[in-house]
């Protein structure tokens, strides 16, 4: 079949199976089947596909028409700017997750030597960027899953800072010194239990449950740690967590109520307030 022919094909079935970006993604998938530059679908529309390669785009097609994530059908996602290694075992990283680091990265311009905590890191998209973006920070990363630990890593060799990147496998802050972090952060799972099932099949069909649900209200793992981060903090450092839409007063009361101080929001693109901060100061 001509290259073109086949992209078509693929193109139209995604559309028909209702897919936000059939174009895009039809692309993506021929890419990764044939082993070429997107460029080349349209550089070489004559060149002919033999019937093995044929059968195994229908079948990249065919997971994603089932609503599997693009993302771990092509086994990466791209985060500031930069690629991650994503599996079924770790949440794939989302654009709003940009906005979490670029706060912290503006609070670490005025520490020195700053030592960070990211909870629940997943992919390791947030640590291993900010190792990047802030060569001299000290980062410690944690999850619960060592599935996810292990991508992290690997994310981590990828960027050639595994060195600097401590990963933990470990549930909140109770096993770490007091006064030990300048900044605690985390994009903590926060959808309510009954909320997973309005979600779109691609999330609540596919992404760990571990990262998405927050208990009843999606709000326990905020709970937990805006309790727990005041003691590993040191005076004057900073909590910084991601929200979920509709979170923000709720999530400032906690805030209020572990006692931070010069609480505020960054609000994400649709003027959702996605990230709360709060300073440590005793």
């Amino acid at each position: 079949m001509p290259l073109k022919e086949l992209y078509i094909s693929g193109k139209n079935r995604l559309i028909q199976s209702g897919i936000e970006n059939p174009e895009l993604e039809a692309s993506l998938l021929l890419s990764i089947t044939l082993d070429i530059n997107i460029t080349d679908i349209y550089a070489h529309p004559e060149k002919e596909i033999n019937t093995d390669k044929v059968s195994e785009f229908n079948q990249l097609l065919q997971r994603r028409i089932k609503r599997e994530p693009i993302a771990y059908i092509l086994g990466e996602k791209e985060f500031y700017s930069r690629s991650f290694i994503v599996t079924p075992k770790v949440l794939i990283p989302r654009p709003e997750t940009e906005i979490l680091v670029e706060e912290t990265l503006t609070i670490l311009k005025e520490i020195s030597s700053p030592s960070i905590i990211d909870i629940g890191t997943g992919s390791g998209c947030i640590a291993v960027t900010i190792s990047c973006e802030c060569e001299n920070a000290r980062v410690f990363a944690t999850d619960i899953s060592l599935e996810a630990l292990m991508i992290a890593m690997e994310n981590a060799k990828r960027y050639d800072v595994l060195r600097r990147v401590s990963f933990i496998c470990s549930d909140y802050l109770t096993s770490f010194k007091a006064k030990s972090f300048d900044i605690v952060l985390s994009n903590p799972p926060y959808i309510g239990e009954g909320d997973l099932f309005g979600l779109e099949p691609d999330v609540s069909d596919f992404e760990p449950k571990l990262a998405l649900l927050g208990g009843k209200d999606g709000l326990d793992r905020i709970r937990t740690i805006a309790s727990q981060a005041k003691r590993v903090l040191k005076n004057g450092g900073w909590c910084i967590l991601e929200i979920g839409a509709g979170q923000s007063e709720r999530v400032l009361e906690l805030f209020e109520e572990s006692g931070f101080n010069y609480i505020s929001f960054a609000k994400d693109l649709s003027g959702t307030k996605r990230v709360i901060k709060g300073k440590w100061i005793r």
